[in-house]
């Protein structure tokens, strides 16, 4: 080790630190003089010098002077003090990637208006835990006058969690802001409540209707891809089952009334859920065809000719 003494003059130009910011650690404790001269200038050894840079390197990341104070008397592992400053770091890194990407998607577009800039407020502003937690506000609005299942609503808020990608497109950073315009969209929420209450009545099992529906749509899948019609006789047989299966999860009669009730569900709520999950599709980057739409859709002209 370096056994010199250096004046605080000489540990300046050593480092690279002014005097005035030696003298200020000095007196924060952070760097105490190893000698006090008789004329009382401060003097330091070569340990002093790599306590310095020390001091600097941690600085540079982040850390705060009473932190350093902690660490260089060893009551703080630096370890566990440059592990938070790292994960804060890549958070903040992260969102100024966000910040970036909404500039450069607003910038895209000749003459940005006030709604170009909102959509930057909307994505820089709004974190990933907080959309989660818009969406759980939305599904907790929807499903509080209904005797709903705690799993099944954990289930439906994991798949409609959307998370906007570190350098989002133009299109990403739309599909994120009107995913955000729908769950926020009181009327449709009011109006969702009023359906859940009527389904979630007490007498709905959920797994039933979830083993139904998972039997029916790979029939109603598989009929799609050998080209056949909902209108054909296979189309009103799967159609059929369906009413069946779903009547008996829901404890109702497969009969015209519930074949009108299907058909009342799916105009009111398939465009807007159609256009849900096409946007997340959007936000994942994800380009292959939209299978639940089309799905629901056969099977929902299916059904008109079923009974």
């Amino acid at each position: 080790m370096d056994d010199r003494i250096y004046t605080i003059g000489e540990l300046s130009k050593l480092s690279g630190i002014t005097v005035r910011k030696l003298r200020f650690y000095s007196d924060r404790g952070l760097l105490p003089p190893a000698i006090r001269a008789e004329s009382g200038y401060r003097m330091y050894s070569g340990a002093d010098l790599e306590r310095l840079g020390l001091i600097l390197a941690l600085r540079d990341a982040g850390v705060s002077l009473a932190e350093i104070a902690k660490i260089l008397s060893n009551r703080l592992a630096i370890s566990a003090v440059l592990e938070l400053r790292l994960k804060a770091l890549e958070a903040e890194i992260k969102s100024k990637r966000r910040v970036a990407a909404a500039l450069r998607a607003a910038i895209r577009v000749p003459d940005p208006t006030t709604d170009d800039l909102r959509r930057i407020w909307t994505v820089t502003k709004l974190s990933q835990n907080e959309f989660r937690a818009a969406i759980e506000r939305f599904f907790d609005d929807a499903a509080a006058d209904a005797n709903v299942s705690p799993e099944w609503k954990k289930q439906m808020i994991d798949a409609s969690t959307p998370e906007l990608p570190d350098d989002p497109s133009p299109e990403q950073v739309d599909a994120w802001t009107e995913i955000m315009a729908i769950i926020s969209d009181k009327e449709y929420v009011a109006e969702l409540r009023k359906s859940m209450a009527a389904m979630w009545d007490g007498e709905f099992d959920p797994t039933a209707y979830a083993e139904a529906s998972s039997v029916i749509f790979a029939r109603v899948r598989e009929a799609i891809d050998d080209g056949e019609k909902a209108e054909s006789e296979i189309g009103k047989a799967i159609a059929r089952d369906w009413l069946e299966r779903s009547a008996r999860a829901m404890n109702r009669t497969p009969d015209k009334a519930f074949v009108e009730w299907h058909d009342n569900q799916y105009r009111k709520y398939h465009s807007r859920s159609a256009r849900y999950y096409e946007l997340l599709r959007i936000l994942r980057g994800d380009r292959q065809p939209d299978n639940i739409s089309e799905e629901w859709s056969w099977i929902n002209a299916a059904m008109a000719g079923a009974l």
